[in-house]
């Protein structure tokens, strides 16, 4: 396995990073992975699993940080030649940039020769993976892996209450001209958002909404227009489950009636990260790739 770093340049300037884990022998063939909510590139122990699985059998793996890595992040701006610095992370980003992060990732991959593009994302990168495939309409991508999709507005608005009290926080504050202040309650006890990224993942314009199992008159139409096949894994102890794994895996393959080709697959008992199972999960992931490589 060969291991090099990679900068990737956004058009709107952000200089991201990211590990390029290719095998020894020259592949067309990459799988191009999206981290989640206030993730990176490297945390997640599966992540080692995909690499070693995927590169022994000649396939590469890119896994970088996108613009809502860590909770806050300093990236490096490089504007008409004078590099800065741009207060970013999750705690500042905007859904819909997301678009501009996925695609700056490819274009470096295909410029650099492979072909064969697999798509996948974990958690809030499964939102973000499937937003840029509904509106690019990539034909670069052969096909996504949406690894334990989160229904985001669901897991908020769980907690009514909460969830009022924060959302009109974060409106009140954006109105004000204070979009960029964090709102007083970190999100799950855990997150601590700026009241126009609060928005831009929770409200009520938000696209990140792409996965809302919890209202059961959701058709997820934003998965209706991707047509790459499409492969979802997922673990019966997944802690962000907002109602059962049957019922999500079920409206997941009734919404992707656009797909030429829709998998789904319980992982056992895995969780959310895959603890214990990542093996299994590399398995699984290595066998579909082989499958939609063309």
């Amino acid at each position: 396995m060969k291991i090099s770093s990679r900068r990737i340049y956004t058009t709107d300037g952000l200089e991201l990073f990211g590990l390029l884990y290719e095998p020894e022998i020259k592949t067309s063939s990459v799988v191009v992975h999206v981290h989640g909510m206030a993730g990176n590139f490297y945390e997640n122990i599966f992540l080692d699993y995909l690499a070693k699985t995927l590169t022994d059998q000649g396939i590469a793996f890119f896994t970088f940080n996108n613009r809502g890595c860590e909770s806050f992040k300093d990236l490096p701006r490089i504007m008409e030649g004078k590099r800065s610095y741009a207060r970013m992370g999750n705690a500042y980003e905007n859904f819909e940039d997301c678009i501009l992060d996925i695609s700056s990732a490819i274009n470096m991959m295909a410029k650099e020769g492979f072909s064969k593009i697999q798509l996948s994302g974990h958690s809030l990168g499964c939102a973000k993976v499937s937003y840029y495939l509904a509106e690019t309409a990539d034909s670069r991508i052969n096909s996504v892996l949406l690894l334990s999709p989160a229904d985001m507005l669901g897991l908020v608005r769980v907690d009514e209450k909460r969830f009022e009290k924060d959302n009109e926080e974060a409106i009140l504050l954006t109105k004000a001209g204070k979009g960029n202040e964090l709102i007083s309650h970190q999100v799950w006890d855990e997150y601590p958002l700026s009241a126009y990224t609060y928005l831009s993942l929770f409200g009520n314009a938000s696209k990140a909404a792409i996965f809302n199992f919890y209202d059961p008159s959701d058709m997820l139409e934003v998965l209706a227009r991707i047509t790459q096949p499409m492969s979802t894994i997922m673990g019966r102890k997944d802690d962000a489950l907002v109602v059962s794994i049957e019922e999500t895996m079920s409206r997941i393959e009734k919404a992707a009636k656009s797909s030429s080709h829709v998998e789904t697959k319980i992982l056992g008992d895995a969780n959310h990260s895959y603890t214990g199972d990542e093996q299994n999960l590399a398995d699984e992931i290595l066998r579909w790739v082989k499958k939609n490589n063309g």
